[in-house]
């Protein structure tokens, strides 16, 4: 029972601390975050930024000192932006936590957002954008996005113009601004394990966070998806030597729908990467027609209705028959059903999966951070894997016909090809 393995702390200001000890030869594995991300910036890229830029400087360090005091314990720290959470994560020898945390806190409470540091970064962005627009996988995944979901949804993501346009538009002070809006250490979540007693990881974590701001701002809200008719769409890049082909649709339920398990053994079953899953065992081993192919199901994270998307890359001259390959397999499935085989298999490769994941400190922590962030106890991490061991054929195959029929799939493909060729 790995849920049995954490401990919980909820602080009267809103924090949640949980500590895992964890043999990590001596050292301790850090997951934490506030409220923020891209719904709170209004803009992935925004985000994206705003998360960069906390390890350029505070008002007491510069960027150089700041990785100095890092190199000094050995340590590693990053952090990035989610759908709606600033996160930050890390790792210490255990004697060298307390002040690791006291660096996070600072950070968090004083960043300094240089005008020259963030000039730098945002040229490195602007390249990695240029990058983006000629990325057919990229440009294709953006674009089924915005087939399936209105904007203002979480899952909508923005063209690689929006981000240009919106890493042009940001200055210092829109950084600060934000960043003094937006921190609420109230929204705390913080997983710590490794090599360290319970009790001393609540101390530490209330001593060096409790002076964090408390912010009052909420996260805007958003429509859940709705059924929407399959559409297509093709986006020209020239030049290139493949295409990128996307199929999806929004699924229209949250984690916690009783229909998800089945749904996940699902789509792991059409398309897990790797020959155990059938698309790549059929249109790729067998008939030679793809780069890869594969199925997932993403978008998923804290309350949002998340979507089921089929991802291959074909060379041009195979694109019409590559399509058709993975559209006859979907089709099969729906119609046909997986064998109780396959999802006897699928349900023993989940279960391999999860014990591999949970047997180091920063993939233990970052599971009971997932779990607490998403609003879930912490028994999740236990409870989901045994309800997909249980999970039957008839299940499973319901799910597949409820949420993949092949009539309600969009698709959006990117590279050199012909306007509305992604159509079925």
């Amino acid at each position: 029972m790995y849920s049995q393995r954490i401990k919980e702390k909820r602080l009267s200001w809103g924090a949640h601390l949980l500590a895992a000890p964890f043999s990590a030869y001596g050292s301790v594995s850090i997951v934490g975050s506030v409220r923020g991300g891209a719904r709170a910036a209004g803009s992935e890229t925004f985000a994206k930024i705003h998360a960069d830029m906390l390890l350029e400087g505070t008002r007491r360090r510069t960027k150089k000192e700041l990785q100095e005091k890092l190199d000094s314990m050995s340590a590693s720290l990053s952090f990035s932006a989610d759908t709606d959470r600033l996160v930050f994560s890390g790792r210490v020898m255990a004697e060298h936590l307390d002040p690791l945390l006291a660096l996070i806190a600072e950070i968090l409470r004083e960043p300094s957002f240089p005008a020259r540091e963030l000039a730098l970064l945002k040229q490195r962005e602007a390249a990695a954008l240029a990058l983006q627009a000629q990325d057919t996988r990229a440009q294709a995944g953006i674009a089924l996005t915005r087939l399936i979901y209105a904007p203002g949804h979480p899952n909508y993501e923005e063209t690689t113009d929006e981000s240009k346009e919106a890493l042009a538009g940001l200055t210092p002070k829109k950084l600060r601004d934000h960043h003094t809006k937006n921190l609420d250490g109230a929204s705390i979540v913080l997983s710590l394990a490794g090599d360290i007693a319970p009790a001393k990881a609540f101390v530490l974590g209330e001593k060096h966070f409790k002076t964090l701001p408390r912010g009052r701002s909420e996260l805007p809200p958003f429509a859940p998806s709705t059924r929407r008719d399959a559409r297509s769409v093709s986006v020209f890049v020239p030049h290139k030597a493949n295409i990128d082909y996307m199929l999806g649709t929004a699924a229209g339920i949250t984690k916690d729908h009783p229909d998800y398990p089945a749904l996940l053994l699902g789509v792991q079953i059409l398309g897990l990467p790797g020959f155990l899953g059938r698309l790549m065992k059929i249109v790729r081993e067998k008939e030679g027609l793809t780069y890869g192919i594969y199925a997932y199901a993403s978008g998923f994270d804290r309350d949002v209705d998340g979507y089921l998307a089929i991802w291959a890359t074909f060379a041009p001259e195979l694109f019409e028959r590559g399509k058709s390959s993975a559209l006859r397999e979907i089709r099969t499935l729906v119609s046909q059903g997986a064998t109780a085989e396959e999802v006897r298999r699928h349900r023993e490769r989940y279960a391999a999966e999860v014990a591999v994941r949970l047997s180091n400190s920063g993939a233990f922590a970052a599971a009971a951070h997932s779990a607490a962030a998403d609003g879930r106890p912490l028994s999740y991490i236990d409870e989901f894997p045994k309800r997909i061991a249980r999970l039957t054929p008839r299940e499973v195959n319901r799910a597949v016909k409820k949420y993949l029929a092949p009539e309600r799939l969009s698709a959006a493909a990117a590279g050199p090809i012909e306007k509305n060729a992604a159509a079925a």
